[in-house]
């Protein structure tokens, strides 16, 4: 099974790659919009945040819909991929919508065209993201392969983020012009990488073909069922409230608390390259020790990152700097290790009901994330409101300062504190998984044998 599972160089350059653009525009969009529709466009904060957290609500319910139908799909080039090439054209689309209104909008007719573009851009990128995160799930059934496969997906997301957090953050401070040169280059690129990236990968496995939940209501039963899918999206919840808010703050907690507007590609750039340089530290310690420790000791490390912004003041950058990177390298761990404990979560449903449902299952972790995520920037945007958040004020009130220092710092250090103790009760361990798995490979051969 392992030399089987042995995915090539391309084929996980292709997996990775195709993550990179829609990330970009996920990311962009996440940490830059707000501050950019209240100051360019002229938008209410509590009129954006309550469109983003409409959007992720929408968002999350969609999850469970696209997991189901992606693992019930039977085309003939797999389960996934139509997903994926659906999507790229789609996020490309409402990404463009979402940057670039037109000229001349009046308040109703601005705050709708922004509803339809969010919402049809998270819409768009969770036709991509759900099936994307399955078939890594699928595309090998080895442990330490898949380590491999969400650690390159990583890695090259990761890349993506950095652009933007650095070039695209850039950008959007520029204005609406340079904003709106940078949304149509990203438009054209997203298609571009998504298809090439997808065209690299290998055949899906046909043996997965029609082993999805048949009812999507039992396949939600089943993920909710499972104690140790339960327990993370328990854990995914806390962790989500906590930081669902930071990348929506990071430009206001620079420009109006530290007063170092600049130093917001740089923020990015230290938290996103010190995820990059974390990616094979956390593979190479996966070799050593359990994942579910070290997803453990990473969480503590989170909370401890984020709440150093509960220190920051007036020009303490270095605060800033050694924030980023000890959250970076933390919350690094998750999108490595987590995601391979999530598909050994899913290998326990299949010893249990016979069934895959990769689909089913990211989705009901991307549906709590995604969930979370969204009360948690509508709880920004209007916290920023009742706080007296002016967008044409060089200088902010105390009142305002303190909500967004408080929001960024000290909330996600109490949710990640507390998501860890959780996450203790964690009882999956390595060598139950690796039981498991032989006894699925055997009824594999089993029935091919009968065949």
């Amino acid at each position: 099974m392992q030399k089987r599972d042995r995915l090539s160089t391309r084929a996980l350059f292709g997996y990775g790659l195709s993550a990179t653009p829609a990330i970009y525009s996920y990311m962009l969009i996440l940490t830059m919009y707000m501050k950019y529709a209240a100051v360019e466009l002229g938008a209410s904060t509590a009129v954006i945040g309550t469109i983003f957290f409409v959007a992720k609500f929408w968002d999350a319910l969609t999850d469970p819909m696209v997991g189901n139908l992606s693992d019930r799909t039977t085309h003939r080039s797999g389960r996934r991929r139509p997903w994926l090439l659906a999507g790229a054209p789609l996020l490309a689309i409402f990404s463009l919508m979402a940057w670039v209104p037109p000229k001349g909008l009046d308040e109703t007719g601005l705050t709708l065209w922004i509803s339809i573009a969010i919402l049809g851009f998270y819409t768009a990128y969770t036709i991509f993201d759900v099936p994307h995160m399955a078939l890594g799930a699928e595309i090998t059934l080895d442990a330490g392969e898949r380590n491999r496969v969400f650690g390159v997906r990583q890695f090259l997301k990761a890349l993506g983020m950095l652009a933007a957090g650095v070039a695209g953050s850039y950008f959007v401070e520029q204005g609406i012009e340079a904003t709106r040169a940078m949304a149509v280059v990203v438009a054209a690129l997203t298609v571009g990488l998504i298809a090439g990236g997808v065209s690299m990968l290998p055949k899906e496995r046909q043996e997965f073909r029609g082993r999805g939940g048949e009812n999507p209501f039992r396949a939600v039963r089943d993920v909710v069922r499972n104690r140790h899918a339960r327990l993370l999206l328990l854990v995914i919840f806390i962790d989500a409230i906590g930081a669902g808010g930071i990348g929506v703050l990071a430009p206001f907690v620079l420009d109006y608390v530290v007063g170092l507007p600049e130093l917001i590609p740089v923020l990015f750039g230290v938290n996103i390259g010190s995820t990059l340089l974390a990616v094979p530290l956390w593979v190479r310690l996966a070799r050593r020790f359990e994942k579910r420790h070290l997803m453990l000791f990473a969480m503590f490390g989170s909370g401890i990152g984020y709440g150093m912004i509960l220190m920051v003041g007036p020009g303490s950058w270095l605060v800033i700097v050694v924030s980023a990177v000890i959250a970076g390298t933390s919350t690094c761990c998750s999108n490595v290790l987590g995601f391979t404990l999530k598909s050994e979560i899913i290998d326990c449903d299949e010893y249990q009901t016979g069934e895959r449902k990769e689909g089913a299952y990211f989705a009901g972790w991307s549906f709590v994330s995604k969930l979370a995520a969204g009360i948690m920037i509508g709880l920004v945007g209007w916290s920023l409101e009742w706080s007296g958040f002016d967008a044409d004020a060089p200088i902010q009130s105390e009142l305002a300062q303190s909500t967004m220092v408080i929001l960024m710092g000290g909330f996600p250090l109490i949710c990640y504190v507390i998501g860890a103790f959780a996450f203790s009760r964690f009882t999956l361990t390595e060598t139950e998984h690796a039981r498991i798995r032989i006894e699925l490979d055997a009824r594999a051969t089993a029935t091919q044998t009968t065949v």
